[in-house]
């Protein structure tokens, strides 16, 4: 077949701990060799000289098609995976909410639904139970088994029908586990939200900043703290999204050092932004959930990053258009929460993270590839560059600077949280299975080419 074998040479390549110059060599869809090839008869030679190679990023968290406060996100899977690609992103991991009355296996076939025809890489799917009765409970190991082994909760957002109450969550732990599957938990506590927002509604507190004051650090830590205890009585695994707290990452860094199952990300976000952004005239564009944080939390989640207490870095991507996050100009309540991410992630890791020396370059392919994947069900296939694993490469320039904004990103919101960024390094070249589908600024996939990932903890 020509074209077939293709020898990428030239490169400073990230291999597990160690940096190296080296080949690749890719046959088909999946890297056959890697090493000094020298001449290896390949169809394709291409030229890696001068810059980075590592495998495609992996996000574990994103939300296309999303309805959520009133509206639905701008990325679906066409405009969602398009901008995951340009962010050297290969492969995404999508929620998809049990609707009422509706079962675990409806969210899968939603998802294969909305991703035929639109999606450009490799994608899987999270459930999400809403409904925590015994149907439900009992459809778990099924789900597991058709490649869906991590499941989230909401411990929050009683309006918009997520909320699952403590003692339904220590259930669903309980048979999940039993069925090799993980937990994965968005934790805020309730019950001080819900009484905190209408107390400072009706005190006329409704800017963006009040979000934030609606669910300070405590609300998080509160919920962290319920879920260790969780975890002690049900001996399941865990994980922690979006984790956005100095008290919630000690609890989590001593729940692990007691054995106990607990893992926990932090998003880009986090990392780029404090909470002063809330008090700008156009703050609504940082509103999220859990909020942004001061200066010294932000320092926290860098230097829990720094020591291994957390595992990856995620986007959240949540990308809803200007109209729809104008719902809350001025009720900070109506908001929806969210920050369109995908397509920034990697970009702002090795900027901020890499390029400044807070984090080396294997921690950052880590960070953004191998522990999602390793976490998540998507290894040996995706996550590394092995001899067998799927040729999802990227090639970056370290020396490369540009400034990001809504011009010089792809992403299908008409607005960007990440205006006027001056950014080091920049993405050259995507291949996903092989196939060259990022090429500078022309996206060469083909609508519908991204496939189901089977995952399996």
């Amino acid at each position: 077949m020509p074209n077939n074998l293709k020898q990428i040479r030239g490169g400073t390549v990230v291999l597990g701990s160690t940096v190296v110059q080296t080949d690749i060599l890719v046959e088909g869809e999946r890297i056959r060799a890697v090493g000094d090839l020298g001449d290896a008869g390949a169809d394709v030679v291409i030229d890696a000289g001068g810059l980075l190679v590592f495998p495609g990023a992996v996000d574990t968290h994103v939300h296309f098609n999303d309805v959520f406060m009133g509206t639905v996100s701008v990325h679906d899977y066409y405009t969602g995976t398009l901008a995951a690609a340009y962010g050297g992103v290969t492969s995404v991991v999508d929620f998809s909410n049990q609707v009422p009355g509706g079962t675990l296996a409806k969210t899968l076939q939603d998802k294969r639904d909305e991703a035929a025809g639109k999606a450009l890489v490799d994608w899987g799917t999270h459930p999400v139970i809403t409904q925590s009765t015994d149907e439900t409970l009992d459809e778990i190991p099924l789900i597991v088994e058709q490649g869906a082994a991590t499941i989230k909760c909401y411990m929050t957002y009683r309006e918009d029908g997520l909320l699952i109450e403590m003692e339904d969550l220590e259930r669903i732990a309980k048979r999940l586990s039993d069925s090799g599957g993980m937990l994965m938990l968005h934790a805020e506590d309730n019950r001080t939200i819900e009484e905190n927002v209408p107390r400072l509604i009706s005190a006329g507190k409704t800017g963006s900043i009040y979000h934030a004051k609606s669910k300070p650090p405590e609300v998080e830590t509160e919920a962290i703290r319920g879920i260790v205890e969780m975890a002690r009585n049900t001996g399941a695994k865990f994980f922690v999204v979006h984790l956005a707290s100095d008290g919630g990452l000690r609890l989590i860094t001593a729940a692990r050092a007691e054995g106990l199952d607990i893992t926990a990300e932090t998003c880009t976000h986090y990392l780029m932004f404090t909470e002063e952004v809330l008090e700008r005239d156009d703050g609504i564009k940082w509103i999220c959930s859990p909020p942004l944080r001061e200066k010294t939390v932000q320092d926290r989640l860098w230097n829990g990053l720094q020591a291994g207490q957390i595992a990856m870095v995620t986007s959240d991507d949540a990308a809803y258009s200007w109209e729809a996050k104008l719902y809350g100009i001025d009720r900070f309540d109506k908001c929806p929460n969210g920050i369109p991410g995908v397509e920034t992630r990697l970009h702002m890791l090795y900027s901020e993270g890499v390029a400044k020396e807070r984090i080396s370059l294997p921690h950052f392919v880590d960070l953004i590839a191998t522990n999602p994947a390793r976490l998540f069900g998507l290894s040996p296939s995706k996550g590394s560059l092995t001899p067998g694993s799927d040729a999802d490469i990227v090639f970056f320039d370290p020396n490369a600077r540009w400034t990001m904004g809504h011009d010089t990103l792809h992403m299908g919101a008409d607005w960007s949280a990440y205006e006027g960024i001056d950014v080091k390094g920049k993405i050259v070249k995507v291949f996903s299975r092989g196939e060259l589908i990022v090429d500078g600024e022309e996206c060469l996939a083909v609508r519908g080419r991204g496939r189901y990932i089977h995952r399996s903890l």
